[in-house]
Formats: C-alpha cells, structure tokens, sequence
C-alpha cells in the first residue's frame, strides 16, 4: 500500500465516521462509492463492487460500535427498540447475503443508487411532521425492518438512513432515531460481513490480505480514524441543528448516487 492510498484511506474513514456519530448512518454512502471506484482504478475490476460491499460493512461495524457508546453515554438510546429490530436485522441481512451471490457489480451499483435516490431525495423534500403516532405491531414492523436490513447489507451500508426515516416517520424524536439507529447497525454489519468474507472465499484475483470480499488492510486503515471520528460526531450530534445537516447530506447522497447509476447503465 502507498502512502497516497494510505492517507486517502484515513481521510476517507474519518468522514465516513464523522458520518456515522453525526447523523447515525453506517458511512457507507461514502465508503462504497469510495472504494469502488479506487478498486477499479488499482485494476479490480470484476470485483470491485462486492469488496467495496464488503469492506465497507465490515469497517462500518467497528465505526458504528464507536458512535453507539458515545450516544449510550448520552443516554439517547431506546433498548426496548433496538431489542425489536434484532430478529429483522438477523432475517433481513442473511436474505441480502443470499441476494449478493447472484446479482453482479452493475445489479449492485443499480440496486446502491436506486435505495440513495429515494431516501436521499425523501430526506431533501419530505416535511417533519410524523405520519404516524408510533411504530407499528407485527407483523408490518417485521416485514419494514427486514426489508430495510436486507437493502442495507446489499449495498454495503448500516441501514441507519432507512431505519431514521422508519423511526421520525413513526414519531420518534430525531435525535432518539438517529442513537437508536447507530446501536442497530453493528448487528447488521457484523453479520453481513462475515458473509461476504463467506461468499467471496473461493474468488481469485482479489487485493493481497482479502479475506472473501473483505480486504483487511482497506478495514484497518478505515478503522483507524473512523472510530475517533465516530465518537466525535456523536457529540455534534445533539449540539447541532439537525434539519441542515440532513439536507446537506441528503444533496450529497443523491450527487453519489446519480453518479453511480449513470455508471452502471453506460
């Protein structure tokens, strides 16, 4: 690894940390694209896609697990919640494991810019009144946060975008969302991980040190700043005003996006 590459990926996991305290996302909005396009340009080109995948879930573990104490410290996180999403997440990352082995980069980069479009654009130009008075009973609570699990492990992010959204929808505080949010997806990293070092075990011509399509080096480097960054945004958290900082990143979702669809369909 050279040194460019090694700053960039400390840049890189910094943001995605800042990211992930700040506003209870995984990082992987900006992991994916992130990587993917520097796989490509190292040479890795078919699987480019799943490491970035891959890669960015499994960082995004390490990041999440960071922001979440710092907001259990705060005292923002709703066990009784997060407790109801764990069998959702369990069901919903083993189905987005099983999808991953059968839709290819250009599924995956379409399947990554479609999900970002719809909340990113949800996020830009929905208001902020709640649609309903709390979150539903099951079998519709299953079925939502089983659907957004299994999105979140097919691109490579921790579902903290779609379950906000769930949570303000259902007229939980944004701020008890976004906590909430950050302790759900190191289950769903840590899981979704795992397989796709499972599924990437038997490829060839992946980076040096690639466990499946997790390439350890990439990890470590993320993790490095990631974790610190994490902490820190977590704090920013609950002293900034949280309607800016949504719309700004959800202009930056929908450039990313539009970019990577543009990609895959040339």
């Amino acid at each position: 690894m050279t040194l460019d590459i090694f700053i960039a990926l400390l840049v890189l996991g910094a943001a995605a940390g800042l990211l992930a305290g700040l506003l209870g996302i995984g990082g992987g909005i900006i992991l994916v694209p992130a990587l993917y396009y520097g796989l490509n340009h190292l040479g890795y080109f078919e699987h480019a896609m799943h490491l970035a995948v891959g890669s960015s879930l499994c960082t995004i573990f390490f990041t999440t697990l960071s922001a979440t104490r710092a907001h259990y410290k705060k005292k923002a996180i709703e066990l009784s919640i997060v407790k109801r999403f764990i069998p959702c997440v369990l069901v919903g990352s083993v189905c987005g494991i099983y999808l991953a082995q059968y839709l290819n980069a250009d599924h995956l980069k379409i399947t990554f810019a479609l999900v970002q479009l719809s909340f990113g654009s949800y996020l830009l130009l929905r208001g902020h009144q709640a649609l309903f008075v709390k979150l539903p009973k099951a079998p519709t609570f299953h079925i939502i946060g089983s659907a957004n699990a299994c999105l979140a492990t097919l691109v490579g992010v921790g579902g903290g975008v779609q379950n906000i959204l769930f949570m303000t929808l259902c007229n939980i505080p944004i701020h008890q969302a976004i906590a909430n949010a950050a302790a759900i997806s190191p289950i769903l990293a840590s899981i979704s991980a795992i397989g796709f070092m499972y599924i990437g075990l038997e490829q060839q011509n992946l980076p040096p040190l690639s466990l499946g399509y997790v390439n350890l080096p990439i990890v470590g480097c993320l993790t490095i700043t990631s974790i610190l960054a994490a902490q820190k945004g977590a704090q920013l958290a609950h002293k900034l005003p949280v309607k800016t900082l949504k719309n700004i990143f959800s202009i930056f979702t929908l450039v990313v996006a539009l970019k990577m669809l543009f990609d895959a369909l040339l």
